[in-house]
């Protein structure tokens, strides 16, 4: 993701627009005390109307606090706390001196099960892609070897991915194989969109878990160019080991993620429950 794509029904899912918000030609009424909430919550419900509607799309400037102000005769500390608000949960961006702008949604993944990224796509709605961007045979350096438990030296798959949601791209996905623990792999169909499926089909065992990392790094000139971002910009990283049937691990997977169009969430509770 991913806050994510929010609820489903919230704003069109990157409508490509760049046009400013203009009130010009409309009139504003002033917000009053009543039934509806106080001022704050009436304000943040019109803000959030117009960008569910589709009347404020992605790159489109907000009013500004002024404006708000003006239009709406709230105080200006009601109509900052509302902005924030907008930014806090991941809708806008502030753009320092330029003004507040709707962000582009970002899928959302939740980190408390294991699931493919088509599954967490398709649940959100869209259709999930994969373009296969280069497949060559490796030899495992010290790092690879650990982490798939194999010998230094040992012959691996590399295969890169970029991941897609509605044709745009969310990912680009390392993965390591090791063929020479399952030799199904070496001419298996990597433009396939799920690796999981691909993984229980060739070998005949189910993926059963995983271990995974994540933290942050700066997007590579290659990795830059195919998530369609400027080179050097923060990008989440995450490290994943699969293991299918017999904790065989079957995959070591390095991923950068689009850092405006994907984030990762997870729930808690105070007391551990059983899954």
């Amino acid at each position: 993701m991913i806050i994510g794509l929010g609820a489903p029904g919230t704003y069109p899912p990157w409508v490509l627009t760049q046009q400013y918000f203009d009130t010009t030609n409309v009139v504003m009424k002033p917000l009053s005390r009543s039934s509806m909430g106080t001022l704050y919550h009436q304000l943040l419900g019109v803000l959030r109307g117009r960008i569910e509607s589709g009347e404020i799309g992605v790159g489109d400037r907000l009013p500004s606090e002024a404006d708000l102000v003006s239009d709406f005769g709230v105080s200006r500390t009601t109509a900052r706390r509302a902005l924030d608000e907008l930014r806090r949960q991941g809708l806008v961006r502030r753009e320092p001196g330029r003004g507040t702008f709707l962000a582009s949604p970002r899928l959302r993944s939740n980190l408390a099960y294991l699931h493919s990224f088509s599954e967490e796509i398709e649940r959100w709605g869209y259709a999930p892609g994969a373009r296969l961007v280069l497949r060559e045979e490796r030899v495992a350096g010290e790092e690879v070897a650990a982490r798939l438990e194999i010998g230094v030296g040992e012959r691996v798959l590399f295969v890169r991915r970029l991941r897609l949601a509605d044709e745009r791209p969310i990912f680009v996905c390392d993965s390591h194989l090791p063929v020479g623990r399952f030799p199904a792999l070496e001419d298996a169909d990597y433009g396939a969109v799920s690796l999981s499926g691909l993984f229980e089909e060739r070998t005949g065992r189910k993926v059963e878990h995983s271990r995974q990392w994540i933290g942050a790094a700066t997007a590579t000139p290659d990795v830059a160019a195919l998530l369609e971002i400027p080179t050097g910009v923060p990008v989440l990283q995450v490290r994943r080991i699969t293991l299918v049937t017999g904790d065989a691990p079957i995959e070591c997977v390095e991923a950068h993620f689009h850092p405006e169009r994907y984030q990762h969430y997870n729930e808690l509770s105070v007391r551990p429950v059983e899954v």
